[in-house]
C-alpha cells in the first residue's frame, strides 16, 4: 500500500512500512503572476512584455503579455522579437570565452596582437589594453565615448569607428574608473572575425544561437525589418505614449551589433539563461563552453559605484556591484545575482540569474520603463527566495512618478533662448553653404535650396535637417526625422576677411549638455560637392599641359552615376590591354577548352601580324625578367596570368594571346559593348608598330569591362572574383591608389610606353561603396603624368566620399 502525507514543506511516502520524506519543491511561478504583470503594464504604460523564467535547467514560463504595437491588437507571445540592446554584450563575451577555450587567444592577450591597426590616443594604453579590458569599461575613455556615431547609426564601418579612437582623448587614468562604453565591444567583434574568418554576426548565429536552439534570434540588426512577429518601439512623448515606427533605421546599425544589436524573444532568451546557469550546457545538454568560462564571465573585474535606494525601494539596496565580462554581478537580499540591462529607443530589457537557486528571469519590453521590468524581476525573485512580500509595483511607480516630476521641473526651469531681431546675417545665405568636416563625424554638407539652407552629415544621415535663421550667424536645426527630437543651434564664426572660420552646435536651451557641442565644423577645402566642381578641378590640372591629352571615366557602382571626359577617344592601350586578355583566358577556361591550372611551355618566339615574320622579346624592355629564365620549362596558365597582370610581364602576355587568340579577345569585348577596345597583337611587335597596327582602348570601354568584373558578370561570378583577386595583387600602385587612404583597396592594371601612361581599376571604399575609374594620358613624361593622374584619382575619391 502506498500513502502520501504532506507536512509543511515535506512530502512523505509510506511504502511497505518504510517512511521516506523529501523537501517539496515550491513552483517558481507566483500564483498571481499573470494578474501582477498585467497591472505592471497598465501602471507603466508598457504596451507589451516578453517574460521568461527558468528553474533547475527547465523553462517554467516563456510567455507574452500585452500587444506588439499600439493600434494593433496582435498580442505578444513567447516568440515575439524584442531588441535586447546591451544584453547583446554577453554574447560577445561568451564568443571570446569560446575562442579562449579553443586556444585561439587569451584573455590577457594585448588587443594589438590580434588587431595590429588598433590604437587609442595614449601609447601606453594602446600597447597594454588586453582582450579582457575591452569588456569592463575601465579603459580611460569618457562614458559613452563616440556613442554619437552608434546611436543613431552612422555608415562608418566597424573598423573605421574603432580607428577614430586614436583621436579621442582619455578622461581617466587607465584601469582606475568605471565608465560605461559601447565602442570597445566593437573591437571584440573584430577580434572574433580576425581569429575565425567569420563575421561577429555569423559566429553568434552559427556557433551560439544554433547550438543553444535560439531559432528566432537575430544577430544582424538590419535584418530585423524582414522578420515577422516583431515588437515595435514605444515611448512617452509630451505626456502621451507613442509608437516610434522609425526604430528599424535609427536605433542601431550593424557596425554596433557586438555592443547592442541582438534581437531575441522570451523563449530564446530563456534558453540562453539555462545555458549560462548550467555552466555552458545547452537545454539539450550539448556543451557550448566549459564551467571555467562561466567563472571568467561572472567574475567581477571592475567594481561599480553603489547608489542609495530610497525608502520605498529599500529591499533593493545593494551592498556590492561590479562589472564582469558582459555581465554585472551584484547582491540582492542574501543572494548573488548575475544580470545586465539593455536600452535602445523604445525598448528596455533585463536579465537576472541567481546561481544558488538555479533561477533566471528575463524581461523584454517595448517601452522605456525601467520600473516595469524591475518590479517584475524583484517580485519573482522574492517569491523564489521566500522573502517577505514587498509592493514593488507601488515602489517603482512612485519612483517613476517622481522622475516625471523632476523632468517637468527641469523643463519648466529651462531658460529658453529668444532671437534678437537686431542681429542680422553677416553674409549672403549662399556663403554659409559648402562642405565642412569634423574629425569625428566626417563630412557635413550645407546646401542652399529654394527653402533656404539644409544640413547633411554624409556618414550620419539621421542628423539631416533644415537650417532656419535665428539671429546673427546662428541657425536653428530642424531635424527631418521628427523622432530625433529637438535640434540644436548651429553658430558660425568668421575670419577677419569674412570667410567662414568654423561652425559649432549649441543646445536649444541654456546650460544643456550635448555630444554635438563637441563637434567643430571647419570648411573642407578638398571637398568636391558636385560634378561641376569636379570637372573644374580636373580641367585645372590637365590644362597645365597644353600638348597632352587625357581621358577619364568614372562610375559609382552603387548609384550608377558616371563622370566622363574624352571617354570615347582612342588611346594607345599600353598594358591596359592585358585585362581584356585575362578576361578571355577565363572565358575559354569556363568553356572547358583548358583549365587555369593547366601548364604550358614557356617560349620566346612570336609571329608578327605585319607580314608574319618571327620576333623575340628583349628582356631589357620587359618589367618582369624571371620568366625568361623559365624558357623551355612548363608553367601554369594561372602563374602566367599573375605575372601578366601584377608584374606586367610582356612575355607572359604574348604566350597567353597565342593561347586564346587576339580575335577572340576582341569578340568577347564586343559582346559586352566594348566596341573600341582593339587587341590586335602581342607586345613588342615592331613591324606592326611601324605600320600603325597598335592595341587601343577608350576609357569608356575599359569602364564597361571593369564594371562587369566588379559586379561578377564577366564570364561568371567565380571567374570575376578570381580576376579581382589577381588585380588586387598589382605591384604598380603609382597612379589610382597613390594618393588614396591606405584603407582604400584598389584592384587595378596600369600601362605605359613612351609618353603614354594609363591606369584602370576598381576602387573599394571601407564603407562598402565601389567605383570604377579609368585614367588615360598621352604626350607627357612619365613622372608628370603620374602626378597629374594621381591627382585626378584623388579628386574622384574626394567627390565620391563627399556624397
Amino acid at each position: 500500500m502506498l500513502r502520501i502525507l504532506k507536512f509543511g514543506i515535506y512530502v512523505c511516502v509510506i511504502h511497505l512500512g518504510i517512511l521516506t520524506c523529501a523537501v517539496a519543491q515550491q513552483p517558481a511561478l507566483p500564483p498571481d503572476l499573470d494578474d501582477y504583470v498585467t497591472k505592471v503594464l497598465q501602471a507603466f504604460q508598457v504596451p507589451g512584455i516578453g517574460l521568461g523564467i527558468v528553474k533547475d535547467g527547465k523553462i517554467v514560463l516563456a510567455k507574452g503579455y500585452g500587444i506588439k504595437k499600439l493600434g494593433d491588437p496582435a498580442p505578444v507571445d513567447e516568440n515575439t522579437l524584442f531588441s535586447i540592446a546591451s544584453n547583446s554584450k554577453a554574447f560577445t563575451a561568451t564568443a571570446i570565452a569560446m575562442l579562449v577555450e579553443e586556444g585561439k587567444l587569451k584573455w590577457e592577450d594585448k588587443v594589438i596582437e590580434h588587431l595590429p591597426w588598433f590604437r587609442m590616443s595614449d601609447d601606453y594604453v594602446s600597447t597594454h589594453l588586453t582582450v579582457r579590458d575591452l569588456f569592463v569599461h575601465h579603459s580611460g575613455l569618457n562614458a559613452y565615448a563616440n556613442d554619437i556615431l552608434l546611436f543613431p547609426p552612422s555608415t562608418f564601418t566597424r573598423r573605421e569607428l574603432l580607428e577614430k579612437l586614436k583621436d579621442v582623448k582619455l578622461k581617466y587614468d587607465f584601469r582606475t574608473v568605471y565608465a560605461y562604453d559601447n565602442i570597445l565591444y566593437l573591437a571584440a567583434g573584430e577580434i572574433i572575425a580576425a581569429k575565425t574568418g567569420m563575421s561577429w554576426e555569423d559566429f553568434v548565429k552559427n556557433r551560439i544561437f544554433n547550438k543553444v536552439g535560439m531559432n528566432r534570434s537575430v544577430s544582424k540588426y538590419s535584418s530585423l525589418k524582414n522578420q515577422t512577429n516583431v515588437a515595435y518601439a514605444h515611448a512617452v512623448r509630451d505626456g502621451k505614449l507613442q509608437m516610434l515606427d522609425s526604430f528599424f533605421d535609427m536605433n542601431i546599425g550593424d557596425a554596433s551589433n557586438p555592443a547592442g544589436g541582438v534581437v531575441s524573444s522570451a523563449k530564446d532568451m530563456s534558453k540562453w539563461l539555462i545555458t549560462q546557469l548550467d555552466s555552458g550546457r545547452t537545454p539539450d545538454q550539448g556543451p557550448l563552453f566549459k564551467p571555467t568560462a562561466t567563472q571568467e564571465l561572472w567574475k567581477i573585474i571592475r567594481p561599480m559605484p553603489v547608489g542609495q535606494e530610497p525608502e520605498w525601494l529599500k529591499p533593493a539596496q545593494r551592498h556590492f556591484s561590479g562589472y564582469a565580462l558582459g555581465f554585472r554581478t551584484y547582491d540582492y537580499r542574501q543572494y548573488q545575482v548575475i544580470g545586465h540591462g539593455g536600452l535602445l529607443t523604445g525598448f528596455v530589457s533585463q536579465i537576472a540569474m541567481v546561481p544558488d537557486l538555479r533561477l533566471g528571469v528575463v524581461v523584454l519590453t517595448n517601452q522605456l520603463s525601467t520600473g516595469a521590468y524591475m518590479a517584475i524581476i524583484n517580485y519573482i525573485l522574492d517569491y523564489n527566495m521566500k522573502a517577505a512580500r514587498f509592493d514593488w509595483l507601488a515602489g517603482y511607480k512612485k519612483e517613476w512618478d517622481k522622475s516625471l516630476v523632476r523632468r517637468d521641473s527641469v523643463q519648466q526651469s529651462r531658460k529658453r533662448i529668444v532671437p534678437n531681431s537686431d542681429l542680422h546675417l553677416s553674409l549672403p545665405l549662399e556663403k554659409y553653404a559648402g562642405m565642412y568636416k569634423d574629425g569625428l563625424m566626417g563630412s557635413i554638407v550645407i546646401s542652399k535650396g529654394e527653402k533656404g539652407l539644409s544640413m547633411r552629415f554624409v556618414k550620419s544621415p539621421l542628423y539631416e535637417g533644415e537650417l532656419s535663421h535665428f539671429h546673427g550667424d546662428m541657425f536653428k536645426v530642424n531635424y527631418k526625422n521628427k523622432n530625433m527630437g529637438e535640434g540644436p543651434f548651429l553658430s558660425f564664426s568668421l575670419n577677419p576677411d569674412l570667410s567662414i572660420r568654423e561652425a559649432r552646435f549649441i543646445s536649444s536651451f541654456s546650460n544643456a549638455d550635448s555630444d554635438l557641442e563637441d563637434i567643430v565644423l571647419t570648411p573642407d577645402k578638398k571637398a568636391i560637392m558636385d560634378t561641376t566642381e569636379l570637372s573644374r578641378r580636373i580641367k585645372a590640372e590637365t590644362n597645365k599641359y597644353k600638348n597632352a591629352d587625357f581621358a577619364v571615366a568614372y562610375k559609382d557602382l552603387g548609384t550608377g552615376e558616371t563622370f566622363l571626359m574624352n571617354a570615347k577617344t582612342n588611346f594607345h592601350a599600353a598594358s591596359t590591354m592585358k585585362t581584356p586578355v585575362m578576361a578571355e583566358v577565363f572565358k575559354q577556361a569556363a568553356k572547358g577548352k583548358f583549365a587555369i591550372s593547366d601548364s604550358v611551355v614557356v617560349y620566346n618566339q612570336f609571329k608578327s601580324i605585319a607580314g608574319g615574320g618571327l620576333y623575340k622579346l628583349d628582356p631589357a624592355n620587359d618589367s618582369e625578367l624571371e620568366l625568361y629564365h623559365k624558357i623551355g620549362k612548363k608553367m601554369s596558365i594561372e602563374s602566367l596570368l599573375l605575372l601578366m597582370i601584377t608584374r606586367s610581364s610582356n612575355l607572359a602576355t604574348n604566350i597567353l594571346i597565342d593561347k586564346v587568340g587576339a580575335k577572340n579577345v576582341n569578340k568577347t569585348m564586343r559582346s559586352i559593348g566594348a566596341h573600341d577596345i582593339q587587341v590586335l597583337r602581342g607586345v613588342e611587335d615592331g613591324k606592326a608598330f611601324e605600320k600603325g597596327m597598335n592595341n587601343t582602348v577608350t576609357a569608356y570601354d575599359l569602364m564597361l569591362l571593369f564594371e562587369k568584373i566588379a559586379k561578377g558578370d564577366m564570364v561568371n561570378k567565380k571567374a570575376s572574383e578570381a580576376m579581382v583577386d589577381i588585380l588586387m595583387q598589382q605591384t604598380f600602385r603609382g597612379i589610382i591608389p597613390a594618393r588614396l587612404p591606405k584603407e582604400v583597396k584598389v584592384a587595378n592594371k596600369t600601362g605605359s610606353i613612351t609618353k603614354v601612361l594609363n591606369d584602370s581599376g576598381i576602387v573599394y571604399l571601407p564603407d562598402g561603396r565601389e567605383y570604377v575609374l579609368i585614367l588615360l594620358s598621352r604626350g607627357m613624361e612619365e613622372e608628370a603624368a603620374k602626378k597629374t593622374l594621381s591627382s585626378i584619382s584623388e579628386y574622384i575619391y574626394n567627390y565620391e566620399t563627399s556624397k
